[in-house]
Parts: structure tokens; sequence; C-alpha cells
């Protein structure tokens, strides 16, 4: 948001002094915050709205390994030993969010049935078979299965097969957050956006409508939202629109989130019975980016149209909600994590390419081992992107 002279009524009062300023309190400023929390620092987390008003309150909730292609592509783009990597640092997330959060009593809808790939061709249950075969080989627990197991287990008619992955996860991205915020520590600041990061001598004066902060170091934990602060993301991180619907409460009968056609869509069942399902942005790639909160019509008819061709049993049930959100989709389909360059103290997350809650816990901790020990991340280091 720009701001005019006229509009300038930012009280002239004292700073907030703090060692950390965090922009952004989603899952990756909120998992900073957490991970930062024994380090003795002064941590204020900073929203332009409130806490998880961007993707990570309007996302599926999918708790899930990998990336935006299958694994099998993954090692024809980045290598076996890579996709690997990556696939194992989505694991160390689940396990995270368990051993630290679960453990802890968090009530978060966290459920981990495992999810689904769906083979939308014949094609693509050929990729999904041998991305089956590869994992397998490392000791990933997945199962290939055909489409009489889709319709007895999904309830769902017209996939050519697909794959379990019997380790994934799903929850409620908004308590997840909160509760993360909560057993942080940090002060949360909602409501002021930022609109201006100056460099000072002892660190950063980071300006709000209602406050400023002086900080020795910021952390961007702003995804789509970050080449508003800086033009160093705007060919890095591209504000990406996303559409999901839910329909009115049905009696249970999908037994696990589900990915499908080339991990373009996806749907899950809620604990209430909804029907939660996203995607179809490749209907509008062009005009389905920046940070507008719209509902497209075309892509939202093609929801439904899904729902009524796989799902017969969903003809009559009414949409309880629609809803759009912006995402942070990197240049390369990899977060990133690390310091912009030429800027001592300012820190860098995001880019997670519609798989935030996928990478965020576990991006946190990389980027607070960076901060506090000057340790650089494995493959999704912000560096890789120069100046």
């Amino acid at each position: 948001m720009t701001v005019s002279y006229w509009q300038d009524d930012a009280p002239a009062t004292d700073a907030v002094e703090v060692d950390v300023a965090i922009i952004g309190a989603g899952i990756s400023g909120a998992s900073v915050a957490w991970w930062l929390r024994d380090a003795g620092l002064r941590v204020a987390l900073i929203d332009k709205g409130d806490v998880c008003a961007g993707a990570s309150g309007r996302n599926a909730g999918f708790v899930t390994c990998g990336s935006v292609e299958h694994f099998s592509r993954e090692c024809d783009r980045h290598g076996e030993a890579n996709a690997l990597t990556l696939w194992q640092m989505c694991q160390d997330n689940l396990r995270l969010i368990e051993e630290h959060l679960i453990a802890d009593g968090l009530e978060c809808g966290y459920r981990r049935r495992g999810s689904y790939s769906l083979a939308g061709s014949p094609h693509e249950a050929e990729v999904l078979a041998k991305t089956a075969a590869q994992l397998e080989g490392h000791g990933v627990r997945v199962t290939v299965v055909d489409e009489a197991h889709i319709a007895r287990h999904c309830g769902a008619v017209g996939f050519a097969g697909g794959v379990i992955y019997h380790d994934d996860g799903e929850v409620h991205p908004v308590r997840l957050v909160r509760g993360i915020i909560e057993r942080s520590g940090a002060t949360v600041y909602p409501h002021h956006e930022v609109r201006r990061i100056d460099q000072t001598r002892d660190g950063f004066a980071v300006q709000t409508r209602l406050r400023r902060f002086d900080a020795s170091l910021v952390v961007l934990a702003t995804n789509g939202y970050s080449a508003d602060l800086h033009p160093w993301f705007a060919d890095k991180i591209y504000p990406t629109r996303g559409q999901i619907l839910v329909t009115e409460p049905v009696e249970p009968f999908l037994s696990a989130p589900c990915y499908a056609n080339f991990v373009l869509d996806y749907f899950r069942q809620l604990e209430d019975g909804r029907v939660l399902i996203g995607g179809f942005r490749q209907l509008a790639r062009e005009t389905e980016v920046g940070t507008a909160d719209i509902v497209h019509p075309e892509i939202h008819a093609a929801l439904e149209a899904f729902l009524a061709r796989h799902f017969p049993q969903l003809d009559s049930v009414g949409i309880d909600y629609r809803w759009s959100g912006t995402m942070g989709f990197s240049a390369d389909g990899l977060p990133l994590v690390g310091a912009l360059p030429g800027k001592t103290g300012l820190y860098i997350i995001g880019g997670y390419t519609a798989h935030g809650i996928g990478w965020g816990f576990k991006a946190a901790q990389l980027l607070a081992d960076l901060i506090l020990e000057g340790k650089q991340p494995p493959l999704i280091s912000a560096r890789r992107f120069g100046s």
C-alpha cells in the first residue's frame, strides 16, 4: 500500500526496540519466532492484517512431502540425490510438527492418514508408478493403487490409478499457526502494514502506520507479498492466486487427502464432513497472478464440474464457502531461505510454490540455524539466485 503525504499520520512516538522484527504472521513468521524462542531474543511478529490472514489461512491444510512435481520428475530436474534431500526435508517438517507441537498438546485438527496422488491419465499413472518405485528404494512408504482401490477408499471415479503416500498429514492451518505463535513468546502486532524498512547504524528501522520498530535483525516472511517490500523479489517470488471451495457437510467417504492431475488439483474431506477442493489455476495462468482477493468464476465452475465428474454422490450438495488466496511461487519451484544480498541482517523465507504448510516449520528451523549459527541450508539457500 502506498501512502500520500496527506495520509501519513504515523505517531511520532518512541520506537519499539526489539532484537528481531519478523514481518509476516503466517506459517513462516510464526515458525521463525518459535525456533528463536530459546535464544533470549526480543521478537516482534508484525503483520499488515490479522494473524494468518494470507496464504497460511487460505490453503487446503495439506502437510505433505514433495514439491511441485512428482518425485520422478524432480529427479530428472534436480538429480536423484537432491530430490531425495528435498523430500527428506519435508519429512522432517512433519516429524518436527509432531515432536514439538502436537506432542505439546497443540489442537489443530492434525491427522496423519497419508495422502493420495491420483492419475488423471494413463501417462500420469506411469509417472506415478516410476515415482513409487524410486521412493520405495529410499525407504519411503508408498503404494501403487488401482481404480478399484480409489473408488473404494476415495469414493472417486474416473482416475487411471495412483499412489498413496502413507506418512503424509493434514491440519487446520489457522489453528496450527496460532498455536505456534502462542508457544513462541513473540509479541504480535497485527494490522501494522509496513511502509518502509530503513537500514540504520545499529540495524533497521521498520516503519508501520502505527509505530516504528528498531531492530537488530529483520526477517521478511512475506512470501507472495515480498516484492511489495523489496525489488529483489520481483523475478524470484511471484504472487500467484489459488481458488478453493468447500461444500456443505456430507457423510464421510474420503479416507485421505488427495492430489490429482500432476499435483495441480487437490481435495480432502474435513472433520465436519465438508469436502474442500482447490486448483485449476492452469485454466487462467495469465490472470491468476497478483495479490487481489478475487474469486474467478471460470475456475470455480471447473471445480464444481470436477466434483460432479468424479464424485456423483455430491451432485446435489451445496457450496458453503468460496475463496482465493495469494501464494508465493519461486522462480525454480523451491523455497528461499537466507539473507538478502548486500543487506547484512535482513533475512528472507518463502517461495513455497503452494506447499507452505509442508515446508514452513522446517524452513524456519533452517533460517534460525542461519541466524544463530551462520549455517547455510542445503539446496534452498537464497544464495543460489545471487544478487
